[in-house]
């Protein structure tokens, strides 16, 4: 009995150290920066309306017809200098559709149908609704940064129909 209640700790205690040979100790260092404020965003850029314009019906033959664009801005100021760049991302409600574009608001009596409005960068690359934004600003601490983006709308059925084509859209700045 004595033999059996030895070896059973002889055991245990060959576990216990097995255990301890294979534990590894390591470190890990968290690095980062508290930065400045950031930038200002300029009291007219803050709450915009943009006209994009009156378009007959017959403008949208097909399904992915495009309106002209039209050039909006956001300008911020007052950057630090640590803040060397941004990206902005549009957020509202998506088109049913098509997710990447801004939906028409079907709210107001009589809304315009089939349509939604895209909305692009200053190269006028089409910019996701909701979506990573993979174009950058280079912002300046030592003058406004003024950053232009198009907006237009974009049939999404083969069929439209007449009517206010209006919606509302938010935006978040992420500074790099």
């Amino acid at each position: 009995m004595k033999k059996k209640i030895i070896v059973a700790i002889f055991t245990a205690g060959s576990a216990l150290t097995m255990t301890q040979a294979f534990a590894a100790a390591g470190t890990i260092n968290f690095n980062g920066n508290i930065l400045d404020n950031a930038c200002d965003v300029d009291v007219a850029s803050q709450n915009q309306v943009v006209v994009l314009g009156d378009y007959y019906k017959t403008e949208f033959p097909t399904t992915g017809s495009r309106t002209a664009a039209t050039q909006f801005d956001i300008v911020l100021k007052n950057c630090p200098v640590t803040v060397t760049s941004a990206k902005v991302r549009f957020d509202g409600t998506p088109d049913l559709t098509d997710g990447n574009l801004l939906a028409i608001d079907s709210s107001v009596v009589g809304a315009a149908t089939g349509v939604a409005i895209n909305l692009m960068t200053a190269d006028k690359a089409d910019l996701p609704l909701h979506g990573s934004n993979s174009y950058s600003y280079v912002l300046s601490s030592t003058a406004d940064n003024t950053l232009n983006f198009y907006a237009q709308y974009i049939s999404t059925a083969a069929s439209v129909t007449a009517g206010p084509a209006n919606s509302v859209a938010n935006f978040s700045v992420v500074y790099n």
